[in-house]
């Protein structure tokens, strides 16, 4: 199954035309309450012969703990405490079926998920967290869907356009504390510097949901955050918010993330396999069509880093 190649607006438009397919009833915050998920009928069908990859000491305990931070249509966590959903928790509940596992999802902050991985309090992670060389450098991903950034702004903000990268200088962005997209806003703060344009202005939150609160309260000027996760709040606030394209952001492969360990090498063998099962038979597809406009499946499953001893 071959990647969708349309052009960002077509897709940006197709997601935000999506709202009813996404859903609505998300709460912005995050918990630290554990949900568990186990596989039923609504998941794939165990295949012997990819379970029989999975390392015994995972195969005997027989559950996957997965952390999530909050961030639809990726992560949506119910409002009423009920199991969280989204494409990502999707994904990871049918890979996991395949594997004869069940999981457990446990929502946490963003930016203690990979020490959390690190210091094995997780087995995997999940959220459209996106394969950096820093991340990769200590945990290893299974890749199963591609990514790209935006900015959202307030409707009626002086920000229509940013073609080039110094277009935000004199701006206050707002990014999730240790995500990738506070690293691309820092490194935009720099380049402006370099060009002596006016200084932008980073600020930090917790989560997602603090970004956003910030943004309509008018602390910030501009959010950046991943595309699919702008055009899922435009479709649930009435035109608060428009979505600015950044063209020269990098693509991003995501996937499920797994601590390191002596088991690692050969369970990330092992969701590799389920999730190229999932992709050849358009069940990842089916999620993505539900929950995410059906973009940025992938054709083949990678692991992260290819190279180098886990």
């Amino acid at each position: 199954m071959k990647r969708l190649r349309d052009s960002r607006l077509v897709r940006f438009g197709a997601i935000f035309g999506s709202a009813a397919l996404i859903g609505s009833a998300a709460a912005c915050g995050s918990s630290t309450t554990a949900s568990s998920t186990a596989a039923g009928d609504d998941v794939s069908t165990k295949v012997d012969s990819i379970a029989a990859m999975v390392p015994k000491s995972i195969a005997d305990r027989g559950t996957l703990t997965i952390a999530a931070a909050t961030y639809p249509p990726a992560v949506i966590e119910p409002a009423n405490g009920g199991t969280p959903t989204g494409w990502d928790i999707e994904n990871v509940r049918q890979i996991a079926a395949v594997l004869g596992l069940k999981v457990q999802i446990k929502i946490a902050p963003f930016d203690g998920i990979i020490a959390g991985l690190q210091a094995g309090r997780y087995d995997a992670a999940t959220g459209e967290i996106y394969a950096t060389d820093e991340r990769t450098a200590t945990v290893t991903f299974v890749t199963n869907h591609s990514s790209s950034d935006a900015l959202m702004v307030p409707t009626g903000s002086k920000i229509t356009s940013a073609a080039a990268e110094t277009d935000l200088c004199g701006h206050t962005l707002a990014a999730s504390l240790g995500s990738a997209e506070a690293a691309l806003a820092a490194e935009l703060a720099g380049k402006c510097k370099s060009a002596g344009k006016s200084a932008i202005t980073v600020k930090t939150f917790k989560s997602q949901a603090d970004v956003n609160l910030a943004l309509s309260g008018g602390r910030v000027d501009a959010a950046v955050s991943s595309a699919s996760q702008v055009a899922y709040v435009m479709s649930q606030t009435k035109n608060q918010f428009k979505l600015v394209e950044l063209p020269w952001a990098p693509q991003y492969k995501t996937g499920m993330v797994l601590g390191r360990n002596s088991d690692t090498e050969k369970f990330a063998k092992a969701v590799q396999a389920a999730t190229d099962h999932l992709i050849e038979n358009g069940e990842l597809q089916k999620i993505l069509d539900e929950f995410n406009a059906g973009q940025g499946l992938i054709e083949k499953a990678e692991i992260l880093p290819s190279t180098g001893s886990n």
